[in-house]
């Protein structure tokens, strides 16, 4: 409030870098330094002595907060989107899907040429890794748990509805099993991870797959209450990016 009834009055601009009071003196938009940020913050305790790279101040000692600490533009890496996505989304992503991510804002940052704010890194991140209904989608599904996993998936496709039958040691192995019979593609699981993203047991949960589909390795991602319907969305997710791809290059 000081700074703009100053700059009013005198007509003179405060410089964004101006030392302690600049708008962007606490804000970092360089991938190596928002890492580095983020990593620090994870480890700072509330009442240990503050000691974050590249913020020589607790930026609350002097009125700031940490929403515009760390701002993404087509400079910013894997580590500050990252970073905005746990705050704001409450999303961990896994470190394959970050590099991913990161290419492709820091591509839509350089069309833009200029700043991406965290709703739209959202929205960017939804539009690339969430495909999990079309052009196949999860109706159903039944696991039975015997000397191994047998899963049977009821899965829409622009063929219609089919039923999918395999095996495997857990859900997304039986089901990666049953794909690759209905389809005849070679399709290993490279990486999988989740999380709840709240909690209770109402949290929805979130599933990263990163699959190799044929030599090519795709990731994909879902959302569900049930952790097993959100893993095997994410390998439909994957599977139907693929098919995208494909399409597109065709």
């Amino acid at each position: 409030e000081i700074i703009q009834v100053v700059g009013e009055c005198t007509g003179i601009a405060l410089h964004p870098r101006h030392p302690w009071i600049g708008e962007l003196v606490y804000t970092a938009f360089s991938g190596s330094h928002q890492d580095a940020i983020r990593k620090c913050l994870h480890l700072q305790q509330p009442h240990e002595p503050w000691q974050v790279a590249y913020l020589p101040i607790d930026p609350q000692d002097i009125g700031r907060d940490y929403q515009a600490v760390i701002r993404v533009n087509s400079q910013s890496g894997k580590g500050g989107i990252a970073f905005v996505l746990e705050r704001d989304h409450g999303l961990r992503l896994p470190r394959w899907i970050q590099v991913e991510l990161a290419q492709i804002v820091q591509r839509e940052s350089e069309q833009r040429t200029g700043e991406i704010n965290s709703h739209e890194i959202y929205a960017i991140f939804l539009e690339h890794f969430v495909a999990d209904n079309a052009p196949a989608c999860l109706l159903g599904y039944r696991l039975d748990k015997d000397e191994h996993d047998v899963i049977e998936a009821n899965v829409a496709d622009t063929a219609g509805d089919q039923m999918l039958r395999g095996e495997g040691e857990g859900a997304i192995s039986a089901f990666v099993d049953a794909w690759m019979q209905h389809s005849g593609q070679q399709i290993n699981v490279a990486d999988y991870s989740e999380h709840a993203m709240g909690e209770g047991t109402d949290a929805e949960a979130v599933a990263y797959v990163q699959l190799n589909i044929d030599g090519h390795r795709v990731s994909g991602v879902s959302f569900d209450h049930d952790t097993v319907s959100a893993s095997l969305k994410a390998v439909l997710s994957a599977l139907n990016r693929m098919r995208v791809k494909q399409t597109q290059a065709a």
